[in-house]
C-alpha cells in the first residue's frame, strides 16, 4: 500500500501545529517538523477521529494490511514513539496522544479540519467563516471539523496567500504578531474577603447592576457608583441569584437550604414577596425576550433508582424549559446511555440562551468512573428549540463545566483550563462565533481572558459591551483542632496549611504528631507530611494520579497506601494499589482491580484492610492484606455508600441514606448488619470512627445551614462536637489522631469575587 497515493487535500490544525495531508508535512508555527511516513499516517488517522479511541485493529487494517500481527505491533509502537517525539508529547502525561490500554489511541486536543491551501500564517491565524461538521467519539457525536470552503472562501485564501508571499519576500512577516489578540484584562468589581466568599453573581441586562450572593446574604451593587445595598429575604429563604428578566428589575433566584429540594423563584429588586415558579428545580435562566425559562432538575440513574437506592448515587442534571410564569415545564435534554464509549454516562452541566432566543447552547458532560474528572469529556452543543436538532460545536477535556454565555454579537463564551499540563484549576474565557440560525460554529476559538482560579459563572449585558466573570479561589485546607474531653467538644480549629492551593487531609502518623495531606501546591498532586507544630511540610510521595483516591496508612503505620493508575479514564483498565515505606523507598504493587475508589486499614494489632470498587452502578467492599493482596468480598450494593473501618477491625460503618440519616454497621467477622437512624440529623456527609472505636465522627448541617461535626454513638444518638461559623467554615470530613487528642479537619477557605471585562 502507498499511503501517499490516496492522500486528500485535508489540512488539520491543533494548537500551534498544522498538518498538510497532500504535502505530507507537519508544521509548528509554520516551521516544518521531520516526521517519517508511518508516524505521519498514524497521526492523520488520529486527527481525523479526534476525541475518540482509534483501535489498534483499525490502524492495522488501514495502514498495515499486508503485515503480520507481530510486525504491526512493533511497527505501531515505534510509530507512536516517533510521533510523540515530534509533538513533544509525554506518554505518562499526554497532552496530544493518549494510550487506551489494550484498545488503541485517542487524540486529546481540539482539531480543526479544512480542505484547500494552508491558511496558517501565524501561530493561531483564524479563517473567515469555515463551516463545521462533527467528528468525534462516535459518528453521531464528535469534535469540531471544518467542511470544504465555498468559492468565496477560496478567493479569500488566494488573497491571503498573495499577501503572505509579498510579506515573506520583503522580510517583514513576523509570525508571532499574527497570533490571536492578547486576552483583555479582568477588572475586579467586588472585594469580598475569605470570610464571605461570593457564591453566585450575574449582571443586569442594562449594565447598571450586579446582583450577587455570598455566605452572608444577597446584595445589589450599582456598577457605576459602587454603592451596595442588601436585598431583603424572607426567613429561612436562602437565595442564589442566577438570572435577570429583561426589565433589569426582576430576578430569578434559586432557594436551597440543604434540607429540601431546590426551587426557582421570581423576585424584585424593589422588594416584595418572591413568587415560586418551580419546585425541584434550580439555576433558572430567563430567555432574552422574557417568555421562557431554562432550568435544571436533578435525576438519579434509572437503574439505580429501580434497585431501591436513590440517595447515594450522585444526581444527574437534566435541562428543562418552562414558561416565564412557571407553566408547561418539560424536559429538553437528559442523561444519555453511552455504553461502549468508555464513559459511564452523561449530564447537562451549563446552559445559555442564544441572543434571538430560539436556540440553546449547553455543555454535555461525559463522566468516567473515576472520582476525579481527569478523564472526563465535555461537549459544547447547540439545540434548535423548533426542530429539536442539536449541533456539536467542539469536544474537549479542558472545558469548564459550569459557565456558558452567548453574547449578543454571536460569540459563544465558555471557560477552559489555561494550562492543561498543570494540576492547578486556573481557567480562562474563550469565545467561538456560532450562527444563530443553524447553531453551527463559524471560525475557531479565541481566548478572551486569563486569570487565577475556577470560573463559576459568566453573564453579559444586552449591549454586549460588559462581561461579568464570577471567579473563585476557594480551596480545601487542613485544619487542626484539639479534643476537650471535659466539655466533650472540639476546640476552635486552627489552619495548618498556609499554602493558597488545595490541601486535603488523609491520615495521621502513628505518633499523632504529624498530618499527611495531598496538595497541588507545586503544580502537581503530591503527598506531604507536616508536624502540627511546624509551618512547613515535606514531600512523601510523588506519583501521577495519586490525587484520584485519597492515600492512607497500613495498620502499623509503616506503609503509605496509594493508587497509581496510568489511565483512570478507561474503566476497563485496572487501578494499581501501591505501598511505600513512610521512611522512603521504592513503591511496590499490593493489588490491582477495576474501579478502586477508597481503601482503609484498621490499627495494630489488627491487620484488617478493606477497599471499595465501583464498576457501573455496583460497588463492592473487599478485604485485602498489604503483603498477600486481595481477600474476600464483604458486601455488594448498588450506588455508593460513604464508609469507614473501625480502629480494631471488628466492623465497618457506612452511610446508606445521606438525606435520611441512616447508618449501617457491618460485622467483618460474621457479616451481620444492623441499621440505625441518627436522630435529628437527616443530612450526613463524611464518616470516620473515633480514636477509641466507641462511636463515629460524622459531618452534618444545622437547620440554618451551619456545618457541624457530630459524635454519634452505636445507637444513633448524636452530640455536636464542633459548629462552624456559617460565613467561614464548612467541614467535609474529620480524622482523629491515634491518641485521640487531636482532629485533622478538611475545611474550605479562600476569596471568591467578581470581575468585569469591558469591550471584549
Amino acid at each position: 500500500m502507498n499511503p501517499s497515493a490516496a492522500r486528500s487535500d485535508r489540512i488539520f490544525r491543533f494548537e500551534q501545529f498544522e498538518l498538510l495531508e497532500r504535502e505530507g508535512e507537519l508544521r509548528k508555527k509554520g516551521a516544518r517538523i521531520k516526521l517519517q511516513e508511518q508516524p505521519f499516517q498514524v497521526l492523520v488517522e488520529l486527527l481525523a477521529s479526534a476525541g475518540r479511541v482509534v483501535t489498534r485493529e483499525q490502524l492495522q487494517q488501514k495502514l498495515w494490511p499486508a503485515d503480520t500481527f507481530v510486525d504491526f505491533d512493533v511497527g505501531l509502537n515505534t510509530a507512536i514513539r516517533k510521533l510523540r517525539l515530534a509533538l513533544g508529547d509525554d506518554a505518562e502525561s499526554p497532552h496530544y496522544v493518549e494510550t487506551s490500554a489494550k484498545r488503541g489511541y485517542r487524540f486529546l486536543a481540539p482539531v480543526d479540519i479544512t480542505t484547500g491551501a494552508s491558511e496558517l500564517v501565524g501561530e493561531h491565524a483564524t479563517p473567515a467563516e469555515p463551516l463545521t461538521k462533527p467528528v468525534g467519539m462516535r459518528p453521531e457525536t464528535a469534535a469540531n471539523v471544518h467542511a470544504p470552503a465555498s468559492e468565496k472562501h477560496g478567493r479569500w485564501y488566494l488573497m491571503m496567500a498573495a499577501f503572505a508571499f509579498v510579506a515573506l519576500a520583503l522580510g517583514v512577516l513576523w509570525r508571532d504578531r499574527w497570533s490571536v489578540k492578547h486576552p483583555v484584562v479582568e477588572k475586579r468589581i467586588t472585594a469580598n474577603p475569605a470570610e464571605a466568599p461570593i457564591v453566585s453573581a450575574v449582571v443586569s441586562p442594562d449594565g447598571k447592576y450586579l446582583v450577587y450572593a455570598d455566605t452572608t446574604g444577597v446584595y445589589l451593587r450599582q456598577i457605576d457608583s459602587g454603592e451596595i445595598r442588601p436585598l431583603p429575604q424572607p426567613k429561612d429563604f436562602n437565595a442564589f441569584p442566577t438570572s435577570w428578566f429583561p426589565d433589569s428589575t426582576h430576578l430569578l433566584v434559586t432557594s436551597f437550604n440543604g434540607k429540601e429540594k431546590p426551587s426557582v423563584w421570581k423576585a424584585s429588586i424593589l422588594g416584595g414577596t418572591p413568587q415560586m415558579l418551580a419546585y425541584d428545580a434550580g439555576e433558572g435562566l430567563v430567555s432574552p425576550d422574557g417568555s421562557q425559562i431554562a432550568f435544571f432538575r436533578y435525576a438519579f440513574v434509572d437503574a439505580v433508582r429501580q434497585k431501591g437506592n436513590s440517595t447515594q448515587s450522585p444526581p444527574l442534571r437534566e435541562l428543562w424549559l418552562m414558561a416565564s410564569n412557571g407553566e408547561n415545564p418539560h424536559k429538553v435534554v437528559g442523561p444519555r446511555d453511552v455504553t461502549g464509549s468508555g464513559y459511564e454516562g452523561t449530564e447537562v452541566s451549563a446552559v445559555s440562551w442564544a441572543p434571538r432566543g430560539h436556540q440553546l447552547a449547553y455543555i454535555e458532560h461525559l463522566y468516567t468512573a473515576s472520582s476525579f474528572s481527569s478523564g472526563d469529556l465535555f461537549w459544547l452543543k447547540t439545540r434548535d428549540l423548533t426542530s429539536e436538532k442539536s449541533q456539536l460545536i467542539l469536544s474537549d477535556q479542558r472545558v469548564g463545566s459550569r459557565a456558558l454565555c452567548w453574547a449578543p454579537d454571536g460569540r459563544l463564551l465558555y471557560t477552559s483550563l489555561t494550562d492543561p499540563k498543570s494540576e492547578r484549576s486556573d481557567y480562562g474565557v474563550l469565545a467561538i462565533v456560532v450562527d444563530q440560525q443553524t447553531g453551527k460554529a463559524r471560525g475557531y476559538p479565541e481566548r478572551v481572558t486569563e486569570g487565577l482560579g475556577w470560573i463559576g459563572g459568566l453573564s453579559v449585558t444586552a449591549s454586549g459591551k460588559q462581561l461579568v466573570v464570577w471567579r473563585g479561589n476557594t480551596q480545601s485546607q487542613v485544619f487542626v483542632s484539639e479534643f476537650d474531653k471535659g466539655m466533650h467538644r472540639l476546640a476552635a480549629p486552627r489552619r495548618l496549611t498556609m499554602d493558597q492551593n488545595a490541601n486535603l487531609p488523609t491520615a495521621w502518623t502513628p505518633d499523632s504528631k504529624s498530618v499527611l495531606f495531598l496538595s497541588n501546591r507545586n503544580g502537581a498532586w503530591k503527598l506531604f507530611k507536616q508536624d502540627i507544630d511546624q509551618q512547613t511540610a515535606e514531600v512523601l510521595v510523588e506519583s501521577r494520579h495519586i490525587e484520584s483516591v485519597l492515600p492512607s496508612l497500613s495498620a502499623d503505620g509503616s506503609q503509605i497506601l496509594f493508587v497509581d493508575a496510568s489511565r483512570l479514564d478507561e474503566t476497563s483498565n485496572p487501578i494499581r494499589l501501591m505501598s511505600m515505606p513512610v521512611s522512603g523507598g521504592m513503591p511496590r504493587l499490593v493489588l490491582q482491580d477495576r474501579g478502586i475508589n477508597h481503601f482503609l486499614c484498621a490499627r495494630t494489632p489488627s491487620t484488617v484492610c478493606v477497599f471499595s470498587k465501583s464498576v457501573g452502578t455496583t460497588t463492592s467492599l473487599i478485604t485485602f492484606d498489604t503483603e498477600r493482596g486481595k481477600g474476600r468480598e464483604l458486601v455488594r450494593f448498588e450506588g455508593w455508600h460513604n464508609w469507614s473501618v473501625s480502629p480494631n477491625g471488628s466492623q465497618l460503618a457506612m452511610i446508606t441514606d445521606d438525606h435520611g440519616g441512616r447508618l449501617r454497621f457491618l460485622s467483618l467477622e460474621t457479616e451481620a448488619t444492623r441499621d440505625v437512624i441518627v436522630k435529628g440529623w437527616p443530612m450526613l456527609t463524611g464518616i470516620g470512627w473515633t480514636a477509641d472505636g466507641t462511636g463515629l465522627l460524622i459531618g452534618s448541617f444545622t437547620s440554618a445551614g451551619t456545618s457541624v461535626i457530630l459524635d454519634v454513638d452505636m445507637e444513633g444518638k448524636a452530640r455536636v462536637l464542633l459548629e462552624g461559623d456559617t460565613r467561614t467554615q464548612v467541614f467535609a470530613w474529620v480524622i482523629p489522631s491515634p491518641d485521640g487528642r487531636y482532629a485533622a479537619l478538611n475545611g474550605f477557605t479562600g476569596e471568591n469575587n467578581v470581575w468585569m471585562v469591558e469591550n471584549f
